[in-house]
This record gives C-alpha cells, sequence and structure tokens, in this order.
C-alpha cells in the first residue's frame, strides 16, 4: 500500500498554500498603502472644510475673527463715515517660507467736512492710519480734491504683511490674502469706515509667480483689541474697538505644474525601484542596488520640498506625497528580501518569479491609488 503523498507533496496543496499567502502579501500591501492614504485625504478635505469656514468668518463682520473673542460692541450713531477703497496695483512677494507678502496698493478715502465731529475741520483718515500685522513702507500722496466740504485723498501705499499660511494643502494651497488698516487714534464710536465695494478692484498687471487670482473682496470688520493697552481713563479690561477695512485676495495655485517639477525625481525613484522586481533576487547587486539608490533620490527630494514651507509642525500634502514614494520603496526592499529568502533558501525559483509579477502589480496599483486619493482630497473645492 502506497503511503498517502506528504503535505509538502501534493501538487494540489501546494498551490493552495502559494495562494493563500500571495492573498495574504496583496492584503497587507493594500492595508499598508491604502489606511494611510484614506487618512491623509480625508484630513486634506478637513482642512479644505475648516480653511473656508476661516474665511467666511474673517470677511463676517458679525462673526469674529476665528480664535478670536467677539469685537466690543458700540455705538456709532454719531461716527464720522468715511468711504475707504482699494486698487491691487502690483503684488511684489508672496513667501510661504518667509511668512509674509509684499504688494502696493492704492487707497483712497471720501468725506464730509464735519467741524463737530472727531477729528474737526482738520480731519485726515490717513492720519494714523496703520496696517494691521504690517507695515507701511513707503506712501506717497496721488490725488487730492478738497471742494466745499468735499474730501478726497488718493495714496499709493508699499506694504508689507507679515502671514502664517497654512500649508496643509501644498503644493495644491490657496490662501487668504488680507490688506487690514486701522486709525490709531480714533475708535468706532468716532470713526467708521465704509467700503467702496463698486470701484474696489485689482490691476489686470497683477501677476504673481505659481499663483493666480480667484477674486477680491472689501469689507470692514469691528475689532477689539485685548486690553485697553495702558489707555489713560481707562480699565485694563476695556477693549475699545476700532474700525477696521480690509481688502481681501483670494489665490490659488497655476495649474498642476509645481507638483509635477516638485515630484518628478520622486515619481522616477519609485519606478527604478520597482524595476527590480524583474531581476532574479539572486542578482544581489541590481537587485538592491536599484532601491537602495531609489531611497537615496527619494530622501534628496524630500530635503529639497522642504525649503519651499517654513519650519513647522504641519504636515503638508508634500510631505505626505515625499512618504508614500519612500514607503513604496521601502517595501520594494522588503519584496526582495522576501523573493531571495524563497529562491534561495526554499529552493522554489517558480514561486518566487510569481512573487515579483504580482508585488510589482500590487504595489504599482496601491501607489497610484494612494497618490490618487491624497491629491483628490487636497484639490476638493469646498
Amino acid at each position: 500500500m502506497t503511503p498517502p503523498p506528504r503535505r509538502s507533496d501534493d501538487p494540489a496543496r501546494c498551490h493552495e498554500e502559494r495562494k493563500r499567502w500571495l492573498t495574504i502579501w496583496v492584503g497587507l500591501l493594500a492595508i499598508f498603502f491604502l489606511g494611510p492614504a484614506l487618512l491623509i485625504a480625508w484630513e486634506q478635505r478637513v482642512s479644505r472644510i475648516f480653511e473656508t469656514s476661516a474665511w467666511e468668518a474673517t470677511l463676517d463682520p458679525s462673526r469674529p475673527d476665528p480664535g478670536m473673542a467677539p469685537a466690543e460692541d458700540v455705538p456709532t450713531d454719531r461716527a464720522r463715515r468715511v468711504s475707504i477703497g482699494f486698487y491691487l496695483e502690483t503684488m511684489e512677494e508672496v513667501s510661504l517660507h518667509d511668512s509674509q507678502w509684499k504688494g502696493v496698493l492704492d487707497v483712497w478715502c471720501r468725506w464730509k467736512e464735519d467741524p463737530d465731529a472727531p477729528g474737526g475741520a482738520d480731519f485726515d483718515p490717513f492720519d494714523h492710519l496703520i496696517a494691521i500685522n504690517g507695515m507701511i513702507t513707503d506712501r506717497k500722496v496721488l490725488r487730492e480734491i478738497h471742494d466745499r466740504g468735499d474730501h478726497f485723498v488718493l495714496q499709493r501705499l508699499s506694504l508689507t504683511y507679515t502671514k502664517i499660511f497654512r500649508i496643509v494643502n501644498f503644493p495644491l494651497d490657496r490662501h487668504l490674502i488680507l490688506a487690514s488698516f486701522e486709525n490709531s487714534a480714533h475708535p468706532r464710536q468716532d470713526l467708521l469706515f465704509v467700503p467702496d465695494q463698486e470701484a474696489s478692484a485689482i490691476s489686470g498687471r497683477v501677476a504673481m509667480t505659481g499663483y493666480r487670482i480667484l477674486r477680491s473682496h472689501a469689507v470692514e470688520i469691528p475689532h477689539s483689541y485685548q486690553t485697553s493697552r495702558g489707555m489713560p481713563g481707562s480699565a485694563p479690561e476695556e477693549r475699545g474697538a476700532w474700525s477696521q477695512p480690509r481688502f481681501a485676495i483670494v489665490i490659488d495655485r497655476n495649474g498642476w505644474g509645481l507638483m509635477l517639477k516638485m515630484f518628478q525625481a520622486l515619481f522616477v525613484s519609485v519606478a527604478v525601484a520597482l524595476l527590480a522586481c524583474f531581476i532574479k533576487p539572486i542578482h544581489v547587486d541590481p537587485r538592491f542596488g536599484l532601491g537602495v539608490g531609489a531611497l537615496f533620490a527619494s530622501v534628496a527630494n524630500s530635503y529639497l520640498v522642504g525649503t519651499y514651507v517654513p519650519e513647522g509642525s504641519e504636515f503638508s500634502l508634500a510631505d505626505a506625497i515625499n512618504l508614500l514614494g519612500i514607503g513604496t520603496i521601502l517595501v520594494s526592499l522588503t519584496q526582495s528580501t522576501i523573493s531571495l529568502w524563497i529562491y534561495e533558501s526554499l529552493g522554489n525559483q517558480r514561486l518566487s518569479r510569481r512573487f515579483d509579477w504580482v508585488s510589482f502589480w500590487t504595489i504599482l496599483t496601491a501607489f497610484l491609488a494612494s497618490l490618487l486619493l491624497c491629491l483628490a482630497g487636497a484639490a476638493s473645492q469646498i
């Protein structure tokens, strides 16, 4: 009587075992890639939602700025009304790395003479006009008209503003640029700016490297400080309120060119690492050399991308793509190690080749799917 074949000698059973282990390997790869990708895509979309909500609050006079206490409610029925408008002449610089932007803005004010109003007959709204979160580096009077109590002054202001840019969606980022002003000598109950919505605009000559302008909006917001700032005759908790005119400009990335330039070396590195799947694992030098070289290239690309943004704790889309590429290369090196073990220790060349083929297509598909998920989350328009 012939003994039954051993488990390892049963072709059908061996085939089922190989199929099961390959399925487990494919499942592990899917979890490794798609799990973090879904989380990153969700975070990217949540960032877009938060960004939109913050912009709406920033431009809504009835709501406080995000993270700020509501402004003091002061009567403005006796305040002097001054119409203020804006015309963006040039945008000299938008620097995410330096957290600032520079531009030239034409600002005009129209008001009626009222000797009994705060400031008297010599009132000029440009006196004590300050830039909030910035500074006026130069100013030039372009035109003045004073006609029977009606006054008009147009000035050209060179401005430098400090702005902490959100980089979660970088390099598919968009930003709200704010030019905010206050008259430090007159609180809101004495002076109320009225934005000139119809005439405020942006010059057609304005251009920014890497960005495009979507829209602009002029608005007036009540603003209070945290204390009285030591004002004589005021209690420390008296915060007061000031009229803060704002000119808001929404910008976003002009296409996908920057992203492709930033990550073309990373994508090539991932492709080179995956090509190792077509080399026999016993040819150790080329099989592992490709992955190691690709790993060094991906790390160098990560360092280069970091020069575009300021140092901080925010994890950007660019960081996620770099991590995805580095992780893919590490997985390819792990796969080569397993394939070598199957080829030499188990002596199963056929299984090794099958493992390489399945791994190549699974890793490539998972990498592309993860990349598309991350980009879809960042590119969503809320």
